[in-house]
């Protein structure tokens, strides 16, 4: 016999019910109710913990519009001293006047280095920002990837020379222009030649742009290094922000493991894949495939 939780009994059926019957049907009346008391309660904590979860993602979300905001604007107020800074040492770096000497060359030369360095991280910070929060606008056209590469490998030509690196560019006499947007290309190679350089001690960078044999036209680029490699299990990691492949690579290098990072999503914002294959004491090797 079963009967409602709210009413579990009329008064005429203890009269027609075994003992044994009425005490199961009041067990069976008991565990309904507290059944439904248990199921209130947890109802009851579940619409508490979605409310809890919702302010927590927007506060969440605040913040992290606020840190953007934030890094945003000191990445742009951060960028006119340190040009000034860069451009006033260049100017005096090359002594036109004729009367510094060359340790004068010498502490100007790291000013500008360092300078540069640091221009660097605040360009990727920057970057960082507008890949996150979906600001980023593209402008692509038909680029010159050889020539972008060449230049890029130019720039970097004294900071390899300074640590006895050969930089060997394998590159078309000519070839087909690809859509993408030049400038961010541009950043994606210096990150590349950054990070060779950077891990490179002693043997060459290689940086070479492969082409399809029929139509001659760019399919993958590579930067090729003679460096310390990075372990099997870390590959993935080092396209994270703020990640390097060990915690002493940080300490002995430099650097805020931001270069990959904002090289990969440059890459994926204009349809390009990076890829990386490196073998620890060997060297690594980064390539750039065209969409």
């Amino acid at each position: 016999m079963t009967l409602p939780v709210s009413a579990p009994f009329s008064p005429t059926s203890w009269l027609r019910m075994p003992i044994a019957a009425v005490r199961r049907t009041l067990a069976r009346w008991r565990a309904a109710r507290d059944l439904k008391a248990r199921i209130a309660r947890a109802d009851q904590t579940r619409r508490e913990a979605a409310q809890a979860l919702h302010e927590a993602i927007v506060a969440s979300q605040a913040a992290h519009k606020t840190r953007e905001q934030l890094l945003s604007r000191m990445s742009h107020e951060l960028r006119t001293p340190l040009n000034a800074v860069i451009g006033f040492a260049r100017v005096l770096e090359s002594n036109r006047a004729g009367n510094q000497r060359p340790e004068d060359r010498e502490l100007l030369s790291r000013i500008r280095s360092n300078g540069e360095q640091l221009l660097r991280i605040v360009d990727d910070v920057l970057s960082h920002t507008e890949v996150t929060s979906g600001q980023m606008i593209l402008a692509p056209d038909p680029t010159d990837v050889a020539a972008i590469a060449s230049r890029v490998v130019e720039s970097h030509s004294r900071a390899a020379l300074s640590k006895g690196l050969r930089l060997v560019v394998d590159m078309p006499t000519s070839a087909p222009a690809v859509a993408l947007d030049a400038r961010r290309f541009e950043q994606v190679m210096d990150r590349l030649l950054d990070n060779a350089v950077k891990f490179t001690r002693r043997g060459e960078v290689r940086v070479r742009l492969v082409t399809d044999p029929h139509t001659r036209r760019p399919a993958q680029l590579d930067v090729e290094d003679t460096g310390i490699g990075i372990p099997a299990d870390r590959l993935e990691s080092v396209f994270e922000p703020f990640e390097q492949a060990d915690a002493g690579r940080s300490r002995a290098y430099g650097g805020a493991g931001m270069g990959l990072p904002i090289a990969y999503r440059l890459c994926e914002a204009m349809g390009c894949e990076l890829r990386v294959q490196s073998t620890v004491g060997e060297g690594s090797r980064f390539s750039v495939r065209f969409p």
